[in-house]
């Protein structure tokens, strides 16, 4: 079994999801119910409302309607499959670079032992018996979750007529979405987090919001923007 049963009653296939299965109306429930930081937040902190946020410092920053729809999806796949948080993230490109550091020790060592001469022709023979991206030692486990993570993305884009490339200006608003998040939502820490560099908070509070209203927000929101992209684009 490899679906999911969504709130609309729909068998969203993770394996093969398709775009005629992305709901509005999913996306809007699933991502309000969601809460960020793994809940480790003063409140009930939704994606969706961090997704409208992340819309809202795009239409700030003078983004188009196709910019700011793309900032309001951009976590979409979360409705789907739970994101994994970036220290995880972190501890299983490490994790995979020790075992693969392990097995080439084991690999060079058993070539010594051995008498055996072409120990770089075995070395790389050994990289790619051990499947890693670029030699970079990346987790199956996360290469999993990363090749379901853009396929979903890609149907996604594909229901909404997006390009799956982000912009730039998404980028940059999550950030500055994320640094505003900290500063409200979670307890004060004296370490800094790199990402946030060069990114100061809004001036702004986020406001505490009923998961209802949020839901409601996003979706009315997610229909608004789809109304403007799409007759801009009948236009052009």
């Amino acid at each position: 079994m490899s679906w999911i049963l969504t709130n609309s009653a729909q068998a969203f296939d993770l394996l093969n999801p398709q775009a005629s299965k992305v709901i509005t109306t999913d996306l809007a429930h699933a991502l309000s119910n969601v809460c960020r930081f793994n809940g480790h937040c003063a409140r009930h902190y939704s994606v969706a409302q961090h997704s409208i946020l992340v819309a809202d410092i795009i239409a700030l920053q003078g983004g188009t309607a196709e910019e700011q729809l793309a900032g309001l999806l951009h976590d979409g796949t979360e409705a789907y499959i739970s994101d994994l948080t970036r220290p995880l993230k972190l501890l299983l490109l490490e994790a995979a670079r020790q075992r693969e550091s392990v097995w080439l020790g084991l690999v060079e060592q058993y070539a010594s032992d051995s008498g055996i001469r072409n120990v770089v022709s075995i070395r790389a023979a050994a990289l790619r018996i051990l499947n890693t991206a670029e030699a970079e030692g990346v987790s199956l486990l996360l290469d999993v979750y990363q090749q379901l993570e853009q396929r979903i993305w890609r149907v996604i884009c594909e229901r909404f007529d997006l390009d799956p490339t982000l912009p730039a200006s998404v980028k940059r608003a999550d950030m500055i979405a994320l640094a505003t998040e900290r500063r409200d939502l979670l307890p004060a820490h004296p370490a800094e987090w790199e990402c946030l560099q060069g990114h100061p908070p809004l001036e702004r509070y986020i406001s505490k919001l009923p998961m209802d209203v949020v839901r409601q927000q996003f979706h009315d929101r997610l229909l608004q923007l789809l109304a403007t992209t799409h007759r801009s684009r009948l236009a052009a």
